[in-house]
């Protein structure tokens, strides 16, 4: 008899779908950085990677809202298409045009 795999059961369900199939573990004391099969991932693994995720997370956060302030800055100067952004927004840092 075939069985459907525990990681394959948890996929079916809509928001676990996503699961991959490894996992990123930073290092951790004396272990290095090491990709994990998420079938065989204990819970300290999962609980590492997800704190390394978060990391990330939240740099891409910074990193789209500083994109998202030049990209308003540089429009309030009538920048479009392709205009250099950087230039615009430190137009519009220092209140001219």
């Amino acid at each position: 008899m075939f069985t459907t795999s525990p990681l394959k059961r948890l996929r079916e369900l809509r928001w676990l779908e996503m699961l991959p199939d490894n996992i990123d573990v930073p290092a951790v004391f004396d272990r290095p950085d090491q990709v994990v099969p998420i079938e065989r991932a204990t819970v300290d693994e999962i609980e590492f990677a997800l704190v390394a995720l978060a990391r990330q997370q939240s740099d891409l956060y910074r990193l789209t809202g500083a994109l998202g302030d030049v990209l308003k800055m540089a429009r309030r100067q009538g920048a479009c298409g392709a205009d250099i952004a950087i230039s615009a927004a430190a137009r519009d840092l220092e209140g001219g045009k």
